[in-house]
């Protein structure tokens, strides 16, 4: 038993330090939970927030996300959407086609080459090599 912050007959009687103890606990376990929905809805406010600069609504980005099966919890989508603007404008963009036109087009769609399951590290290979070639030809082009 911890009762070294307790005054009075709380610090020095053991029946009424047992009392204060578990009425201590029993704040403690509330604190925990209280904590835990506030952080919630911080978080929710804040991804909400940064849904609507990008033109989708809170709703429309989190059901986006789940169908196109990004495994994101909403403190990380907090977190990206702060530190990592581009990254939630292109979780955003996914998410947005995946509601609007249906799994064929968060497919075939990637904005700004983002890498995700549907995107392999060879296809961003390829993707690089055909805008270096059409790079040289504009380049060439030019010249002459």
């Amino acid at each position: 038993m911890k009762n070294m912050h307790f005054f009075g007959r709380h610090s020095n009687c053991y029946s009424l330090t047992i009392r204060a103890v578990h009425r201590a606990w029993v704040y403690k376990n509330r604190g925990r939970h209280l904590m835990k929905n506030y952080l919630r809805r911080l978080w929710i406010t804040r991804i909400q927030a940064a849904a609507e600069e990008q033109g989708v609504s809170y709703s429309t980005l989190v059901s986006g996300l789940i169908q196109s099966d990004v495994a994101l919890n909403r403190k990380m989508l907090e977190q990206l959407s702060i530190f990592e603007p581009k990254t939630f404008q292109s979780l955003a963009q996914i998410a947005h086609a995946r509601i609007e036109e249906g799994v064929l087009a968060s497919l075939s769609k990637n904005p700004d080459q983002v890498l995700n399951k549907f995107t392999t590290q060879q296809e961003l290979l390829e993707a690089g090599l055909r805008n270096l070639q059409l790079g040289e030809k504009a380049g060439a082009q030019a010249k002459s």
